[in-house]
């Protein structure tokens, strides 16, 4: 493989690594096959000094092995996708976000997030999310989302975009052209979206239409099937139908094309990673992302070169994709900001501020107030799990620690019935995990057994749609110690 022609697809991929500092491994990669991005997760991230070090020596190793600077990127949604909430200002989803009815909500957001990226040398934030919540048996998107209703979710969408703009970081909205209508994880396996196309524009499109005409940085692809637009049924990532004649040709959109990770089922288990990255760079996209390993990114490399020695992959293709890298370059602003703009009291404040505004009573048997929490409040929940497979944050254990602070008892899905006979009143902690049915199924039994109960969601509230109405139903929006603050505040009312 020539110099040239490293330096050139080179550009058109971004790898993450494991680990706080620069592997050797990941080093000799960017040394020899000049890989011109880079994608951070919470793997790489330990402190605000540590992240600083780590984005600076990537910056200059990249910079010096391919004469340009790196874009370098992380998923920060805010809510349960961020990848430096454990370090940083901890910030509500966008769901919780889309409840507050104010957009410019979104807004402090997206500049909290743009504040405290830039601050730490992260030019790229990966969101927005423009996908509408329009299946309520979505996993993946879930509380990612603002909402149902696609004007709602274009207007808090972009004033998120805004926020990450005016702290000088280049948003990427996703998941193009929409995610919100699956049931299927795409880490998993292959959704498909079987809506008439003109359902898909009158949802999905909507958002991200009105981001190209707003003047987006970036866009990142989804791994789903939307066979009204490509009857081929192809995954949207690796789709001509979609990402050029769609996205590029019809919507308009000049910026920057990402993929989602090329490491999920939906797309490797078809084509594996090396092959579904030709398919990407040829059906529109211009950066490509390898998340874990820099030696698929090295046989990645390998084979998109040896496809445009076979005529698989137009060189012509490749230059494209590199000189709308390179123009899009040109516009990153450098690092801005020090420590004290990363998790800051007031940024700190401002995301308890949503998140307070954000939990909501979604109904009461009678319009009966809540019942008073005690000693004799039996509270059950379920095993600390991550959100998502989007989501690398753990939740914290909700029951155990409301038990603790109201002084009650605790138990799991399928509680001791010493303790519910002793308990006055329940409350139950919903999720989106595998043991959901089994509390679904205890409350239900204790309801008709006339016990009081209050159901939390800590995710979407679609799980309360199991639970009779003589239950008070309490929605938080998300599993983590910011919403279960604000939880506390409100129950406590």
């Amino acid at each position: 493989m020539t110099e040239e022609l490293k330096l050139l697809l080179g550009q058109c991929l971004s790898v993450g690594f494991d680990g706080p500092v620069i592997p050797e491994e990941y080093e000799q990669l960017i040394r020899e096959y000049k890989i011109g991005n880079v994608l951070l997760f919470k793997r790489n991230v330990k402190s605000y000094e540590q992240l600083k070090k780590l984005c600076d020596s990537l910056n200059a190793l990249i910079l010096r092995e391919t004469g340009h600077p790196p874009f370098i990127m992380t998923d920060e949604e805010c809510g349960s996708v961020s990848r430096i909430a454990h370090i940083a200002a901890p910030t509500p989803c966008a769901m919780a976000c889309g409840q507050t009815g104010d957009p410019h909500n979104a807004f402090i957001l997206g500049q909290i997030a743009g504040q405290e990226l830039r601050a730490a040398g992260i030019n790229m934030g990966m969101g927005p999310v423009l996908d509408c919540y329009s299946n309520p048996n979505n996993a993946v998107i879930g509380n990612r989302s603002f909402g149902r209703d696609p004007a709602q979710v274009t207007q808090y969408g972009l004033e998120f975009m805004r926020g990450l703009q005016s702290a000088g970081v280049f948003p990427c909205a996703k998941h193009f052209p929409g995610h919100g209508d699956t049931a299927v994880d795409s880490h998993l396996a292959l959704p498909i979206v079987d809506k008439t196309e003109e359902e898909f524009r009158r949802t999905e499109l909507v958002s991200f239409t009105a981001a190209i005409n707003a003047g987006i940085e970036a866009i990142m692809t989804a791994h789903v099937v939307v066979p009204a637009i490509d009857p081929c049924r192809v995954p949207s990532t690796v789709s001509k139908k979609v990402m050029t004649d769609l996205l590029r040709k019809e919507l308009g959109f000049k910026g920057l094309l990402l993929s989602d990770g090329m490491e999920m089922n939906a797309v490797m288990n078809l084509y594996g990673i090396e092959d579904a990255t030709r398919r990407a760079l040829a059906a529109g996209c211009d950066i490509a992302l390898i998340c874990h390993s820099a030696a698929q990114a090295r046989s990645t490399m390998e084979f998109l070169a040896k496809s445009i020695e076979n005529g698989a992959l137009s060189e012509d293709t490749v230059r494209d994709r590199h000189d709308r890298v390179l123009q899009w370059k040109k516009k990153l602003q450098p690092p801005k900001g020090t420590q004290a703009d990363f998790g800051s009291d007031a940024q700190r404040a401002a995301a308890r501020k949503i998140m307070d505004a954000s939990i909501r009573l979604l109904s009461a048997p009678e319009g009966k107030p809540l019942p008073a929490l005690g000693k004799h409040t039996l509270f059950l929940g379920l095993p600390a799990r991550a959100a998502s497979q989007a989501s690398d944050e753990v939740a914290v254990d909700a029951a155990a620690r409301f038990a603790q602070h109201f002084g009650g008892a605790q138990d799991g899905a399928q509680p001791s019935k010493s303790k519910v006979d002793a308990a006055q009143n329940i409350v139950a902690f919903f999720s989106a995990h595998a043991d959901l049915p089994a509390l679904t199924e205890t409350v239900n039994r204790l309801a008709q057994a006339g016990k009081p109960i209050i159901a939390v969601c800590l995710t979407t509230p679609r799980c309360l749609d199991f639970i009779p109405d003589t239950v008070w139903k309490v929605a938080a929006w998300q599993y983590d110690s910011l919403a279960l603050d604000a939880l506390q505040a409100f129950l406590e009312k």
